[in-house]
């Protein structure tokens, strides 16, 4: 955990005694980082701020959607990264309160993304000399390369299954399938929305963001479409392989009754004729004859066979 300033010049991380968050002149382009461990400490942070209660709930809410609000002080955008630990898609929000000469990012827990800036600050705080937008244009850059490095590995995933499923080698490889789309789609959701804040975001931006700055945005929009296209194909492959798995397990089982029934059908004359003989009655063909048991047998054998060889001339077997 870490709270911290970062400007053109330096980099320095804050303690209890530089809070409350002073606000800083407008000559300057500050970006601060906070990793609050409350809502009253973050409150408490930003008091100068006069930073809405609604901001601050949505900072510490687990349900927070993804969004763009406008202030009059500020600009206030919830966006959400992705961390894939085996099959499992954790998700974490991060939030950005900008100003007209600060930015401050606020995580309620650590975000590797963001503190993989602020430890290489050397080499990027250059930036900042473009505009505060390119810090938000480095965090969103960097959120959505690895979400679409977590893609890849969703499908690098499902190739190890396909086969599986399609040889019936495990029953509950066909689960993990379904588990892996499901994955897919919770970040087809959430990447259709981050659109939509990119979108919102290049109609406000001029109160506070360089006209310049809209390209690199619309280079960000293009990986996030890049994103939803790999999602949908993925998506596609793995929908496509779960319905000639479920074809070809109906197909397994039409055959298994087909042949149950053929058999079922074979039995019933011998069924008949076996019946007939168990009757109590005192006269019956064969019934004294010592060759009655081989007669009955090869009238049921013939039988059996005249009905195979109806079959296999239908084509039923």
């Amino acid at each position: 955990m870490g709270n911290f300033v970062l400007t053109q010049t330096r980099k320095v991380k804050l303690s209890e005694k530089d809070f409350p968050l002073k606000i800083y002149p407008d000559n300057s382009k500050i970006w601060v980082h906070l990793e609050p461990k409350n809502e009253a400490e973050l409150v408490y942070m930003l008091e100068k701020y006069n930073v809405h209660p609604l901001t601050i709930e949505d900072v510490f809410s687990i349900s927070g959607r993804v969004k763009l609000e406008k202030f009059s002080a500020y600009i206030f955008i919830t966006l959400r990264g992705f961390h894939l630990e085996g099959r499992q898609l954790i998700t974490k929000n991060f939030h950005f309160l900008i100003r007209k000469n600060t930015i401050i990012t606020i995580c309620a827990e650590y975000r590797e993304t963001i503190h993989q800036i602020i430890e290489n600050w050397d080499k990027r705080k250059a930036m900042m000399r473009k505009g505060l937008e390119f810090v938000l244009h480095q965090i969103l850059d960097i959120e959505t390369d690895n979400t679409l490095a977590i893609v890849y590995r969703i499908d690098s995933l499902f190739d190890r299954y396909e086969e599986s499923v399609m040889e019936f080698s495990h029953e509950s490889d066909v689960i993990t399938v379904f588990e892996l789309r499901l994955l897919l789609l919770n970040i087809r959701k959430v990447i259709y929305l981050q659109r939509d804040v990119l979108d919102e975001l290049a109609k406000v931006n001029r109160k506070f963001f360089r006209g310049d700055s809209a390209a690199f945005f619309r280079d960000v929009r293009d990986h996030m479409i890049k994103i939803l296209e790999t999602v949908d194909s993925v998506t596609q492959s793995i929908n496509s392989t779960l319905e000639a798995h479920l074809t070809l397990s109906s197909r397994r089982t039409n055959e298994i009754i087909r042949i149950l029934t053929i058999m079922t059908a074979i039995m019933m004359p011998m069924t008949i004729v076996t019946g007939v003989y168990g009757m109590n009655f005192d006269w019956m063909p064969f019934l004294r004859s010592t060759a009655g048991f081989w007669i009955s047998m090869l009238f049921m054998g013939l039988i059996a066979t005249i009905m195979l060889m109806y079959f296999r001339v239908k084509k039923w077997l």
